[in-house]
């Protein structure tokens, strides 16, 4: 790829070259037919190549794409699939699942309450159901316990903070 960029920019060069000298009527004479045609073959031949390099490299940046687009689909199913057989573990009601997505999702109780039109006491209320039937004490070990889930980190561990003390596992 580097010596096809380094042809193609001899080859304007020498072209610049050629309009200069032709322009500036730097030489007395005309540059050889056979000089410029083989300048011309040569810079054909280099953007023909790179054509085909582009082509090759363009094709290998859209399977990539591709494949990163259907590694996201299935993490977004897995992660869902992972919501809802937690969600069915820890028997959460209907209003208390929706509740719960809202809270992962990284909504307020106020934000929450004003989408489903329900008071935000009802909202807490519900929201300390969650917490108290998936055994966690509030939105940041839910949410941590689906990131652990997703990066892998062995039973879904959390770190705990000690009251007065550096976070411990």
């Amino acid at each position: 790829m580097l010596l096809v960029i380094l042809v193609q920019a001899l080859s304007a060069a020498v072209f610049l070259g050629f309009f200069v000298i032709d322009v500036g009527g730097l030489k007395s004479g005309p540059t050889s037919y056979t000089t410029r045609e083989v300048v011309q073959i040569a810079a054909f031949l280099s953007l023909a190549l790179s054509i085909v390099i582009n082509a090759f490299f363009l094709a290998k940046i859209l399977r990539r794409a591709t494949a990163i687009e259907n590694s996201l689909l299935v993490a977004r199913g897995a992660f869902h699939d992972l919501i809802e057989v937690e969600f069915d573990r820890w028997m959460l009601s209907p209003a208390e699942r929706e509740v719960a997505l809202f809270a992962i999702k990284g909504c307020s109780n106020a934000e929450i309450a004003q989408m489903t039109g329900k008071s935000e006491g009802t909202i807490k209320s519900q929201s300390n159901a969650v917490f108290r039937k998936s055994g966690f004490s509030g939105r940041v070990q839910l949410v941590s316990h689906f990131v652990d889930e997703l990066i892998g980190v062995e039973g879904g561990a959390l770190i705990k903070v000690k009251s007065g003390g550096p976070p411990a596992r």
